[in-house]
């Protein structure tokens, strides 16, 4: 089973449709025109419903050449404000330059990491590496989506989580830069990032963290207290949630000594403004994934040392069995 609950993934070169019009077609980003009513922060590039009215067929530009083709007609919901055309709204405002922008399908991010990484990758890790590449692609592609040091921190700490017993060292570190290259991450910005997290984390308490990320608070030179305060802090559509965030916001929990259940975590969602109910659910999934991967290389030790045992005893059979010719011989010499 998959580490992650598997996010929605188009098929491959297809297209991906979100609520605030941004959807990604084999080529192109495109950005349709939304009323500012239609959308919040937080709903932007996932799924809306919208019971105001019943979808309409709408065609928005294609971004090639200006002109209107099959991939740009979507069943978008009609504009709830009439009076305002939507192409004032505060979305279309501020992500209308992205229409047309060249990005890759999740079909390239695959291949560039199976280029990067041509060895097979471990049934009972092979989930785990997907998800990550599929979630984050998707992620890293929509408008609202930024970089910051709390999900760098998150994607380190699910490699340390998932991954520290890769059966061999020196593959797991080639398999973090390879997944980290595919998906136009610097592994080595990645670890600097996630380790100034983890330093800055250190001691500190769950009020720390909260203090840490109102506005003005705490040295906004320390990457996680500028992620912090982005987050806590963005205006509308310019924060959106991604799964490797959400885990390094529960690695800070667990760091703060705070219990990891569905409550704190909502409490926590609250005070750092990221989406309770995405956060409550990573938590139960992330929980759930832990203890299926430590069943799974339970299993995988319990083989390996019969499998050690057995050897050994072949080889001290065979051991016995070279000494008893050898005393054979030397009694018929």
């Amino acid at each position: 089973m998959s580490a992650f609950v598997p996010a929605a993934v188009p098929a491959t070169g297809g297209r991906r449709h979100g609520a605030a019009g941004a959807f990604v077609t084999r080529r192109s980003l495109h950005v349709a025109p939304q009323p500012a009513a239609a959308a919040s922060r937080r709903a932007a590039c996932t799924p809306m419903a919208t019971a105001a009215a019943e979808p309409t067929k709408n065609t928005t530009l294609s971004g090639r050449g200006g002109k209107t083709d099959s991939d740009s007609v979507t069943d978008d919901p009609a504009p709830l404000n009439a009076a305002a055309p939507a192409t004032e709204s505060k979305f279309y405002q501020k992500y209308n330059t992205y229409r047309g922008k060249d990005v890759p399908t999740v079909s390239e991010t695959m291949t560039k990491f199976n280029e990067l990484f041509p060895r097979p990758v471990p049934s009972v890790y092979r989930n785990i590496i997907s998800e990550i590449l599929m979630t984050t692609h998707l992620a890293k592609h929509c408008a609202m989506w930024k970089y910051d040091a709390i999900f760098a921190y998150g994607f380190d700490e699910t490699f340390n989580e998932f991954l520290q017993f890769y059966p061999i060292e020196s593959e797991r570190t080639a398999l973090y830069h390879a997944v980290a290259n595919s998906l136009g991450f610097s592994p080595e910005e990645l670890a600097k990032d996630a380790s100034s997290v983890r330093s800055w984390a250190e001691g500190k308490s769950e009020a720390d963290i909260f203090a840490a990320s109102k506005a003005g608070a705490g040295d906004a030179s320390e990457p996680a207290v500028a992620a912090l305060q982005y987050v806590a802090n963005a205006d509308e559509f310019d924060f959106y949630y991604s799964r490797l965030h959400g885990i390094g916001v529960i690695k800070l929990m667990a760091g703060a000594g705070v219990e990891l259940t569905p409550e704190n975590a909502g409490r926590w969602s609250d005070e750092l403004q990221v989406p309770k109910a995405k956060l409550t659910t990573e938590l139960g999934t992330y929980e759930a994934a832990v203890e299926r991967l430590k069943a799974a290389e339970q299993l995988f030790a319990e083989i390996a040392a019969r499998d050690a045992r057995k050897t050994a005893e072949r080889l001290e059979r065979r051991a016995e069995q070279a000494a008893a010719e050898a005393t054979e011989a030397e009694n018929e010499a």
